[in-house]
């Protein structure tokens, strides 16, 4: 399924013809994504260190407002609806957070902008209930 819906996101290089979405070549038009029309979320904040591991968690110090401010042309009002639905603290460094509100922010910086066509991979992975909720 993962592989699937990567795919569906560009993520993945296929023959031009293959993979389409909403018209246009999933992997070669890269304005799907660019544009944030196609949106993927999913998977692991992740890095392989060597001496340490593959899939090692993406963590630094730095707090979590630093991620949600990375992503530019995003909606004021938006942001603070999804701090506040995912029970972010803007506050939270990123290295000293449980896999759970490292997976909050992941989830909130992949919807801060707004989309045509957005793919959720295993996203509740992770969260307690009541985040699933």
């Amino acid at each position: 399924k993962t592989t699937l819906l990567k795919t569906l996101a560009g993520k993945h290089m296929v023959p031009e013809h293959m993979v389409r979405v909403m018209g246009e070549s999933a992997f070669h038009a890269t304005a799907l994504t660019t544009s944030g029309a196609l949106a993927y979320v999913g998977g692991n904040w992740t890095r392989d260190v060597a001496f340490a591991g593959y899939a090692v968690p993406l963590a630094g110090d730095f707090p979590a407002q630093k991620m949600l401010d990375s992503v530019p042309g995003v909606d004021p009002a938006r942001k603070e609806r999804l701090i506040k639905v995912l029970d972010i603290n803007p506050e939270w460094r990123m290295h000293m957070v449980s896999d759970g509100q490292r997976r909050r922010v992941q989830i909130a910086v992949g919807l801060l902008r707004p989309f045509k066509v957005l793919l959720l991979d295993e996203i509740t992975v992770d969260l307690d209930v009541l985040g699933r909720a």
